[in-house]
């Protein structure tokens, strides 16, 4: 019995709220790795030190905020679904690490009950607990938002772009949009796997 199965058999036991999902270990493993690059670092700020991730419609999506910079990546799952599930970057870093067991099936699965979710993988689980905390419920607004514009000069922090190339790694190109004076920049990211939006924001250019 698989997880998707198992799953199933607990909601037809009476227990509300369960959701499960299954993915392949490689692409999990390279949207995380993507996402946590532009997550919060410290703790400071619960609800952004963390990955948003939620899987519907045929894809696992991961989206990260650090107030300068923000990040969807998705990619496609095997099956199942699982509600938005905020996941503190501790815990996107232990998910990462126990993807890495799945050498031979190359399958990860969520399980969620209520605010607790289940990750398992070659044999391995570890569980964790949902962070409550509000969070955007879509980065679409400010990804689809201005047009196209031409700029003479603009600054912005170099560090940024060394995460880019960890994202998709060196020797592959990193677009760039701009669209307007103060205005989020659009980062074009071609991942293997993963499916990228990003955006950064402008600092404020001093002679």
């Amino acid at each position: 019995m698989n997880t998707i199965e198992q799953t199933r058999a607990v909601e037809g036991a009476g227990v509300s709220f369960v959701y499960a999902l299954e993915v392949e270990g490689d692409s999990l493993r390279e949207l995380l790795e993507g996402a946590i690059t532009h997550a919060h670092k410290d703790k400071d700020l619960p609800a952004l030190n963390a990955v948003m991730l939620e899987g519907e419609g045929g894809y696992l999506t991961a989206r990260a905020t650090d107030r300068y910079r923000l990040i969807v990546g998705k990619i496609e799952v095997i099956e199942g679904e699982i509600s938005p599930s905020l996941v503190s970057l501790s815990d996107i870093k232990r998910i990462v690490a126990l993807s890495k067991e799945t050498k031979i099936s190359n399958k990860v699965s969520f399980t969620r009950i209520g605010d607790i979710l289940t990750v398992s993988a070659g044999g391995n689980s570890l569980t964790l607990t949902i962070v409550e905390a509000n969070y955007p419920p879509s980065f679409d607004d400010l990804l689809n938002k201005g047009e196209v514009t031409a700029i003479e000069v603009i600054a912005f922090n170099p560090a940024y772009f060394a995460d880019y190339a960890k994202i998709v790694g060196k020797g592959v190109q990193v677009s760039v949009t701009f669209k307007g004076d103060r205005m989020p920049i659009t980062i074009g990211l071609v991942g293997d796997k993963v499916e990228w939006k990003a955006l950064l924001m402008p600092m404020r250019f001093s002679n």
